[in-house]
């Protein structure tokens, strides 16, 4: 029994001796200090301890030197290099958005700081892994979450564009916005996207693929005869608009035959609409759509089916319900 008390009694002394080690009175605070949560005693070896500890790998302790730094030199004017730092160190980790986020906030609070561009250079570099990310995924049907990193892709990117809205990175930026949504098949949100481009950045190289991205979008949105053609007419003048700009491109004849496709959908549901007033016995209506039919769009099936019909009935006037002949 006093063995065993003894071994408690000097394990109590050790583990005082340990505490008065760490703890130590300094008149400055009038405190007792905890040594080892003390940084280092002056803001350039205190950042040059965590970004040594961060090249070391140990970026987990680096992390909490530069909360050291933040929380004892927070107001030096090397606290935006360590907010970098911080940065570097969550992107080195992996945690993208934590990193992103952390150049967002060098960004808000040191507008002025000489690792502005470099800021939004990491946020540019970890878009595009997200999207890499992404195109990764893309074939893995049930992979649980596969559109997410397009999603965080598009999301740095605003960034990108939002912290340098003129510079030539801001222009890809957008278009690759677009692009993160069009391989999500939001493609309603990549034409807006795409159509910022084009009206935003004029001058810039992106807007040949942001015009045929915006063509495609159209196109995809598309919908059959019996719905609403607007996205097929948008798309015909996606493609007219293109081949205007770049008629050299060699996309356009992939565009041309969609441009068929539209118009032939579009061209339908008209037909569609005039057989359905000539059902309903309204046959000056019935007439008027088979006439913009046969003059718009000559090019199509139905096209040609209403001006067959204008042709059967061109001695035929409206009396009453019904058409009679006019001899």
């Amino acid at each position: 029994m006093r063995q065993l008390i003894c071994f408690f009694a000097v394990a109590a002394l050790l583990a005082a001796g340990s505490v008065q080690a760490q703890w130590t009175w300094t008149p400055q605070t009038g405190r007792f200090v905890n040594l080892k949560r003390m940084p280092k005693e002056t803001a350039e070896l205190q950042l040059e301890y965590a970004r040594s500890l961060m090249l070391s790998g140990d970026y987990r302790k680096a992390l909490r030197e530069s909360e050291k730094f933040s929380e004892y030199y927070g107001t030096d004017e090397l606290a935006d290099d360590n907010q970098f730092l911080r940065g570097e160190i969550l992107k080195a980790q992996g945690n993208y958005m934590e990193a992103s986020s952390a150049f967002q906030q060098l960004i808000a609070a040191y507008p002025d700081s000489d690792r502005y561009d470099a800021s939004v250079e990491n946020q540019y570099d970890i878009g595009d892994r997200y999207y890499q990310r992404g195109e990764q995924l893309a074939g893995k049907k049930w992979r649980l979450f596969r559109n997410r990193p397009y999603k965080r892709a598009a999301d740095v990117y605003s960034m990108v564009v939002d912290n340098q809205p003129f510079s030539p990175a801001a222009a890809e930026a957008q278009y690759k916005i677009g692009l993160c949504h069009y391989a999500r098949k939001q493609y309603i949100d990549a034409a807006f996207e795409y159509r910022r481009v084009v009206e935003d950045y004029s001058d810039s190289d992106w807007v040949n693929e942001a015009s045929f991205g915006l063509a495609m979008c159209y196109y995809n949105a598309a919908l059959s005869p019996a719905y609403d053609q607007t996205p097929s007419e948008l798309a015909v003048t996606a493609i007219d608009d293109f081949a205007a700009r770049f008629p050299e491109d060699g996309r356009a004849a992939e565009l041309k035959e969609k441009r068929t496709e539209m118009r032939e959908s579009i061209a339908a549901q008209r037909l569609e609409t005039a057989r359905f007033y000539e059902r309903r016995r309204e046959f000056p209506a019935a007439k008027l759509y088979y006439e913009l039919l046969a003059k718009e769009f000559p090019d199509t099936e139905s096209g040609a089916e209403a001006l067959s019909w204008l042709e059967s009935n061109s001695g035929v006037i409206h009396a009453g319900d019904k058409y009679e002949s006019g001899m």
